[in-house]
C-alpha cells in the first residue's frame, strides 16, 4: 500500500507510522520531547536495550528515517581498540545497517537507515527498518560483549563454531568415488 503522492508529509506524519507498527505489536513506547523521536525496548536472547526511531525532512522532500539500537554496555577505555575491532569486522560482513562507537565515552549503538519519499513509506518498510535492526544486534551483541568482558580477540569471537559431531562427520566424508 503505497501513501497518496500529493499528501504533503511532515515528520510527525511519519513517526505516527512507526508508532502504529509499535501499537500493533502491543509494543510500549514512548515520544521525546517535541516528539522528534520514539524510544521503545527490546528484549534480546542476551540482553536488553532501548532503541530509538527517528525522522527527518530533508531538503529535497525525501525523509531520512532511521532506527538506532544503543547497546547497554559501554566500552571501557582500556577495551576501545577491541571494541571498534570487532565492530569494523562486523561491518565488514553487514550488508545492511552499521555498528558506530562513541570514542568519548564508549557508547556503542548500532544504525539502519533509509532516505525515502514521504510518499513510498509504508507500514512495511517500516517493519524492516525496524525489525532488521533489532535482530541484527540480537545476533551480534554476544560476540561485541564477549570481547569487552572476556578480554577475547575480536578475531576469535567471530570463528565459526562446530561441534565435535560435525567435525567428525566433515573428515570421514569422501570427497569423490573412483569407479
Amino acid at each position: 500500500m503505497k501513501n497518496d503522492d500529493s499528501k504533503e508529509y511532515s515528520e510527525s506524519d511519519i513517526l505516527a507510522i512507526f508508532a502504529r507498527h509499535l501499537d500493533e505489536a502491543k509494543w510500549k513506547y514512548h515520544y521525546t520531547q517535541g516528539q522528534q523521536a520514539i524510544f521503545s525496548g527490546f528484549n534480546g536472547k542476551d540482553a536488553l536495550w532501548d532503541f530509538s526511531m527517528i525522522a527527518r525532512a530533508k531538503n529535497d522532500g525525501l525523509f531520512h528515517l532511521s532506527v538506532n539500537s544503543y547497546i547497554p554496555n559501554k566500552a571501557g577505555l582500556a577495551r576501545q581498540a577491541a571494541a571498534a575491532e570487532i565492530i569494523s569486522r562486523i561491518n565488514w560482513q553487514l550488508a545492511l545497517g552499521c555498528f558506530e562507537m562513541n570514542h568519548a565515552d564508549g557508547e556503542i549503538r548500532f544504525r539502519t537507515s533509509l532516505a525515502i519519499a514521504g510518499a513510498d513509506i509504508t507500514p512495511d518498510i517500516i517493519a524492516h527498518l525496524i525489525h532488521s535492526n533489532l535482530y541484527i544486534v540480537d545476533e551480534r551483541l554476544s560476540q561485541i560483549l564477549a570481547v569487552l568482558y572476556s578480554h577475547k580477540s575480536p578475531e576469535s569471537v567471530l570463528q565459526p563454531k562446530m561441534d565435535k559431531s560435525a567435525i567428525a562427520k566433515v573428515k570421514t566424508q569422501r570427497r569423490f568415488e573412483l569407479n
